[in-house]
């Protein structure tokens, strides 16, 4: 997408979304001939070195995150789309307890015990090719889709909930110990979205059932736990037959959603 001329369709940008563009192959290819890392997750442009900054002299500098560049953002916006339905896997943590932690916790504190659980999860969600869509209070959201994670979506976004559960339940997770996140990785079709003003696109964004969905898992996650959807897992084509399985009752469905437990409640405190 980034540095074409072409008039884009929905239909264009719903396969360059989805990673499987007729383009996209060759466009990467011809990216990846300019050094260096790190590179725009869609497009393969470089950010770095003697490549990095000839092509930023062209408009294509790093956006607001880290994994796009504003080129890809800024030709998405003048497609005039607000968003493509595509499929996608979510990730959703947030910190349990965090109004009694923040009574213990001076505002300073708190504050800096939730910018530390921001950092932690940002780079666990980036380093597996993920798009950081929220942090919001104690809650954080990564996106996994075709165009930035690769077909494999769903098993990139189950690596990164279990390195942020890792990372989290250090001892040294922060000054006054691991954070105790439950954490919900689940799988489907989704609006995806592109936030922005005055035709320009700043980021993305989901919506839909899946969405939803992933909240409410989250939800019920104990600290330290991953659940993911059996959709999700089949997806990754985890063994999960042999793992702890469970019926939850999602408010609004009429239908319970199974999860497997990748990783249980109290798995332990690491150095």
């Amino acid at each position: 997408m980034g540095g074409s001329d072409q008039k884009w369709t929905p239909e264009d940008v719903r396969l360059y979304m989805m990673g499987v563009h007729p383009g996209l192959a060759e466009q990467r290819a011809r990216f990846r001939r300019f050094p260096s890392e790190p590179r725009c997750k869609l497009c393969m442009v470089p950010f770095g070195g003697i490549g990095g900054a000839a092509f930023r002299l062209r408009g294509f500098a790093r956006s607001s995150n880290p994994l796009l560049c504003t080129k890809c953002t800024t030709e998405l916006g003048k497609s005039g789309l607000s968003g493509v339905e595509i499929p996608c896997t979510l990730l959703f943590s947030d910190v349990r307890g965090s109004t009694a932690l923040g009574e213990r916790m001076t505002p300073s504190d708190f504050h800096a015990f939730l910018d530390r659980f921001y950092k932690i999860a940002t780079k666990a969600i980036v380093d597996h090719d993920g798009v950081v869509d929220k942090l919001v209070g104690d809650e954080v959201i990564g996106l996994f889709f075709g165009g930035v994670s690769g077909p494999d979506h769903a098993g990139a976004a189950i690596r990164a909930a279990l390195d942020l559960a890792d990372r989290a339940g250090l001892a040294r997770a922060t000054p006054m110990g691991p954070i105790p996140i439950g954490t919900a990785v689940h799988t489907g079709d989704v609006f995806v979205g592109a936030t922005g003003e005055h035709g320009t696109v700043e980021d993305f964004t989901a919506l839909g059932d899946a969405v939803n969905t992933t909240a409410r898992l989250a939800s019920a996650a104990g600290a330290g736990e991953v659940l993911v959807s059996c959709t999700s897992g089949r997806a990754a084509h985890l063994p999960i037959e042999d793992r702890e399985h469970r019926l939850l009752e999602i408010r609004g469905r009429s239908e319970p959603i199974e999860v497997v437990v990748l990783r249980g409640a109290g798995s332990g405190v690491t150095a």
